[in-house]
């Protein structure tokens, strides 16, 4: 029998040395697995399961924010992957932003365009980060940040898109979607709109 080398920190499947990504969620394992996290008890939240080898990616939904921490100051960017049999959440850090405004000002700079092509191009590569995710297989876009994680579309019990508030003297409150599942509630802001992300979710047959 394999020794167990610790619990996978994101759904607590035991773990051999070897393992470099968690054998049930894709999770990615850090050089060292906790061995403090244990299994979930039975009757405790559906846990995600390894995707069948027919997974298709329906849609793609970039732009979506999460807040936590104090007031919720803290800001975490994530790009949507919604297959077939699940969702997951690829996260967008500022390093990874920074990477992809770089290339597309090389890019724009190198075609021979100027200070305001490059600058477009900057900021066009923030809203265009999230197509690359069509080329790339789910469990690769999950194991990219140890922030990323996922969810089981059986697990989901409802999702809504809901408009943001508009207050006088003040920038509008951003159109959010919520996702009721058995393990939790998640909401999340939606910088491209409401309207963009009732589309990409009824083409996934999320609402």
């Amino acid at each position: 029998m394999s020794e167990v080398g610790g619990f996978c920190t994101h759904c607590g499947t035991p773990l051999t040395p070897e393992n470099a990504f968690c054998t049930r969620c894709g999770a990615a394992i850090p050089a060292s697995a906790p061995a403090s996290v244990p299994p979930q008890a039975p009757g405790a939240a559906a846990q995600p399961q390894p995707p069948s080898a027919d997974e298709q990616v329906l849609s793609i939904l970039g732009g979506l924010t999460q807040s936590s921490g104090f007031m919720g100051l803290k800001k975490t960017s994530y790009t949507l992957i919604m297959t077939n049999q699940r969702l997951v959440f690829a996260q967008l850090t500022p390093a990874m932003l920074k990477v992809a405004m770089e290339s597309a000002r090389a890019d724009a700079k190198s075609e021979g365009g100027g200070f305001f092509k490059q600058w477009g191009a900057q900021i066009s590569a923030s809203f265009q980060y999230a197509e690359k995710y069509w080329q790339i297989a789910p469990d690769a876009a999950l194991a990219e940040t140890p922030g990323n994680f996922v969810i089981d579309r059986g697990a989901i019990l409802k999702m809504k898109l809901h408009a943001g508030m508009t207050r006088d003297e003040a920038a509008d409150d951003p159109d959010y979607v919520t996702i009721k599942t058995t393990g939790g509630k998640y909401k999340m802001e939606l910088s491209g709109g409401r309207s963009h992300a009732q589309k990409v979710l009824v083409s996934a047959g999320l609402i």
